[in-house]
């Protein structure tokens, strides 16, 4: 295939996978939502499941503004899926961890989503299945570099 033939497989290639990718992501959302927490909330409970962070670390990990995160977090605060306490080494800064009901409310969403997943993987067949088996590998990988 001639290079200029090549960009435009190319670019036709990403622009389908982005649409891919973020019609399946809506669908996830949609079909099994977060139930006690909004999408904004889990996501945050993600950024907490390995370890505890500031307000600030977490509203650059979410791309929003420090007011934003600290109303969400107040939320999941009130809702008693993370706690707040003074950072060791800053006393002005405040950490936000998660709790064992936020941890429940992850697992419950992760095992819904996989078996959404699941139950549509299973209706295709095998050699379809392998490509979509090999395309997960190829996104990881993208998304680490």
């Amino acid at each position: 295939m001639p290079p200029q033939e090549t960009e435009e497989f190319d670019d036709d290639l990403a622009a389908r996978l982005r649409v891919a990718i973020m019609r399946v992501s809506r669908r996830l959302r949609v079909e099994v939502g977060g139930g006690a927490v909004t999408a904004g909330q889990y996501s945050v409970l993600v950024a907490l499941w390995h370890e505890p962070r500031t307000l600030g670390q977490l509203a650059a990990r979410e791309r929003v503004q420090a007011p934003s995160m600290t109303r969400i977090a107040k939320a999941l605060e009130e809702g008693g899926y993370v706690e707040r306490t003074g950072h060791p080494d800053d006393g002005r800064q405040v950490l936000v961890a998660i709790t064992d009901a936020g941890r429940a409310v992850v697992d419950q969403v992760r095992n819904q989503r996989t078996a959404w997943l699941s139950r549509h993987v299973a209706d295709l067949d095998e050699g379809d299945r392998a490509t979509l088996g090999r395309a997960a590998e190829l996104l990881t990988e993208m998304n680490a570099r």
